[in-house]
């Protein structure tokens, strides 16, 4: 399990928590957490752990289940947040066509009173 090998690799290391915390920007107690079981990282965090272990993913994941569903739940959450992200540029580009026209509109209909009596 994930926890068991951060732990592992953190002592063969001959590191103590707040060494690896400090390298992974994050707290000691979240790098303990993660030691004991009580919580995972999320997707960015496991690339980072992986990196400064130079462990693959793929070995820290293999058969966590609870991990893995973590990681499912944050990959869910990062797909809802692009459909919001692009449903939020259509509504303001939408806005922005509008307040040219409405510009325009105002600018021409000003430049058309100089030639009504």
């Amino acid at each position: 399990m994930l926890n068991q090998i951060l732990k592992e690799k953190r002592k063969e290391l001959k590191l103590t928590q707040q060494q690896v915390a400090d390298s992974l920007n994050v707290t000691r107690q979240t790098l303990s957490s993660w030691e004991v079981g009580k919580s995972f990282p999320d997707i960015p965090t496991l690339i980072k752990i992986s990196n400064f272990y130079q462990i693959s993913i793929d070995y820290m994941l293999r058969g966590d289940v609870d991990l893995m569903k973590k990681v499912e739940k944050d990959a869910n959450e990062l797909e809802k947040y692009q459909k919001i992200t692009e449903i939020l540029k259509m509504i303001v580009y939408g806005l922005l066509i509008v307040t040219f026209f409405y510009g325009a509109g105002y600018a021409i209909g000003k430049g058309w009173g100089h030639f009504m009596p």
